[in-house]
């Protein structure tokens, strides 16, 4: 069945409460309009005036010292290390000692008639001499010269008291480099000690010249 549409035509299509509310909102509205229109025109018409800078900072003035350049000298590599030298040669010591004042004297035996026996006399004779010790001081300053020792030849034959009586080099001037080296040579001679009327006796004041000489 079919129904007939119509139209609104009730009263209460627009409420009242509705209309009075739309009503304050448009009122609203206008007024924030026109505040919003009164602060532009109020901005508008205000005179600005540039602010007053700040006047600027002083600079005090810099001190520029004076600047000292340091030249630098290029580096120089070191001298490369020399050759070595050539070895030293070997030199070769002659050592040689001479007797003074001990050439031995022998005396034909003495007898007597009778029945004493025979009465013999001998100077002392040397047996063993020591060689001596070439000083490594002299050596390394080529140095030649001789000693004069003077010691005690005891009735045993070994020999006591040895002292230097002068050391000289081979230009004649004196010098102790050969000393110590000589003293301790003749404290090892060996002699047949002297002999007086059959009896072994000491001998004083023997003196012998021990010199020292490089081979060439």
């Amino acid at each position: 069945m079919d129904r007939a549409c119509t139209p609104f035509s009730s009263p209460d299509f627009f409420p009242t409460h509705l209309l009075t509310g739309y009503a304050k909102g448009l009122a609203y509205a206008a007024l924030i309009t026109l505040g919003l229109i009164f602060a532009m025109s109020q901005l508008i018409s205000t005179n600005f005036v540039e602010p007053v800078a700040k006047p600027l900072p002083t600079i005090q003035p810099i001190d520029m010292t004076d600047k000292k350049v340091v030249t630098q000298q290029e580096y120089q590599a070191p001298p490369s290390p020399q050759d070595l030298p050539p070895p030293l040669e070997r030199t070769e010591v002659i050592r040689e000692v001479e007797t003074i004042n001990t050439i031995p004297t022998i005396t034909p035996p003495v007898t007597e008639s009778g029945n004493n026996p025979a009465i013999v006399s001998r100077e002392p004779v040397p047996v063993y001499k020591a060689t001596p010790r070439y000083p490594s001081t002299a050596m390394r300053r080529g140095i030649e010269g001789y000693v004069v020792v003077e010691f005690t030849i005891t009735k045993t034959g070994a020999v006591r008291d040895v002292r230097v009586i002068a050391g000289y080099d081979s230009a004649g001037n004196p010098t102790n480099v050969f000393n110590r080296s000589a003293q301790a040579a003749a404290e090892r001679f060996k002699y047949q000690p002297q002999v007086e009327d059959g009896h072994t006796v000491e001998r004083y004041g023997v003196r012998n010249r021990i010199t020292y000489k490089l081979a060439q």
